[in-house]
């Protein structure tokens, strides 16, 4: 774990609404320490893993996540047994039996930013990050992809925004300096920037893929599956000022959305017929392609690290489409092949020979061999797979589970009726869960840099 600031420093760089001042300073080992050994171990049986002999290892979290997330008491586990467990769980009884004082003192000090004895806060310097979208909860939690546990979570309604905005996909710097999210519910899309604050913001009718160019400093944005009719037209913004123009691309519903490496080209993909637009984004200049066979809706490319290839996949079908893009102005359909119910988003494997996609009615997510364009394989366990981001090195896959159909139990009963939504952390050696990571009802997208 990268511990490098103080908790005034970390607070700076990671302000989460919830941080509260404390009228005397709090040693962990000290005032902390005591109280989760002898009054919260009996709660936390169920975190396999978990070992509370030292501030390091409780921030590292167990085998099933984090327990505590700085700043924010409500969304941790260890004030969430404390609060939230439905009266049907057996957990509840423990719960009741703890102390008002001894909660108020955890919480105070989650909410400060949970230092440790010198006052540094765990993944103050964290730089593998990834955001995902918490749809039905009106948040962006901040996962750090070294440790595998969400480290921050930004509470949309805490910066005005509606218990109804619905953030949908997440777009971020190549630096990482900078994230910009849609905001289905509200109509808007926001910027923040590395410290997790709101920046800027630009009003579009119900937004949804985002997607930046790499060398200009331009956002592309289309419109969410939710809208049932919305303008022909897709955004382009200026990610500076976030002025936005529309340009036309003369299809109904455009939603997928990807922009070539080479940069001057970008493709929009419709969900109410087969075609696909190749524009010119420079000269405005538009290509369209219909696709053969009944509508297959098209969900969301991916462009291989090379640019030579592009893959989307098929809603309504099934079918998982190659195209050859090594000529981007051109966009040439190679092959397809069935690769199981609703494929979502896809995410090529950092050496570009892999595609990982969520299967959101199959409940998996299944590997394609670029190469020999095949399935090289099928990883099940997952509740209505949706977005999907991979680690920097490739040895971890990331894919949202909307979970609305409550297939994923998860290990607790929770007072709300919600179903509780996770992140599953794939190993890509293994092709196996290592993780699911409970982050509110309904995740949607993920973006990493």
């Amino acid at each position: 774990m990268r511990i490098a600031f103080t908790a005034l420093a970390a607070y700076l760089l990671f302000p989460v609404a919830g941080a509260v001042a404390q009228s005397q300073p709090v040693v962990f080992s000290q005032d902390i320490l005591p109280i989760l050994q002898q009054k919260f171990a009996p709660l936390l049986e169920r975190e396999t893993g978990l070992d509370l002999d030292s501030w390091d290892a409780l921030m590292a979290g167990s085998n099933h996540g984090e327990v505590v997330i700085p700043y924010d008491a409500d969304r941790s586990l260890l004030i969430r047994l404390t609060t939230q467990l439905a009266d049907t769980d057996p957990l509840r009884i423990r719960a009741a039996q703890l102390s008002e004082a001894d909660m108020a003192a955890v919480r105070q000090w989650i909410d400060s930013g949970a230092p440790s004895d010198d006052g540094s806060i765990a993944y103050a310097d964290a730089t593998n990050l990834l955001y995902a979208c918490i749809q039905g909860a009106a948040t962006v939690v901040v996962i750090d992809m070294d440790a595998n546990v969400v480290i921050r979570t930004i509470d949309l309604q805490e910066l005005g925004f509606t218990a109804d905005s619905r953030p949908h996909h997440v777009a971020v710097e190549p630096d990482g300096s900078a994230f910009y999210v849609s905001l289905i519910g509200d109509d808007v899309v926001l910027k923040f920037n590395r410290e997790n604050e709101l920046v800027g913001r630009t009003n579009f009718e119900r937004p949804g893929m985002v997607a930046v160019h790499q060398d200009q400093n331009l956002l592309f944005v289309g419109r969410s599956m939710k809208a049932v009719n919305p303008p022909q037209r897709i955004g382009r913004i200026d990610r500076t000022s976030m002025e936005i123009e529309e340009i036309d691309v003369f299809f109904p519903r455009p939603h997928a959305l990807a922009i070539h490496p080479l940069g001057t080209y970008v493709y929009v993909g419709s969900l109410a017929q087969n075609s696909m637009a190749t524009l010119n984004h420079e000269t405005e200049n538009l290509e369209l392609t219909s696709i053969e066979g009944e509508t297959h809706t098209l969900v969301q490319f991916a462009i291989s690290p090379d640019g030579r290839t592009m893959v989307v996949g098929g809603q309504l079908t099934g079918q998982f489409f190659f195209f050859d893009t090594s000529a981007p102005e051109v966009p040439v359909l190679m092959e397809s092949i069935k690769i199981g119910a609703a494929p979502w988003h896809p995410v090529f494997s950092p050496d570009g020979t892999q595609v990982w996609i969520g299967n959101k009615m199959a409940g998996t997510a299944t590997v394609v061999d670029i190469i020999e364009r095949r399935v090289a394989g099928v990883v099940e366990g997952l509740a209505q797979p949706h977005g999907a981001a991979i680690s920097p090195d490739g040895h971890y896959v990331y894919i949202s589970n909307n979970n609305l159909n409550g297939v994923f139990k998860g290990r607790y009963q929770w007072k709300s009726d919600l179903m509780p939504g996770a992140i599953a952390v794939i190993n890509t050696q293994t092709h196996s869960i290592e993780k699911m990571l409970e982050v509110g009802p309904n995740p949607t997208g993920l973006g990493t840099r």
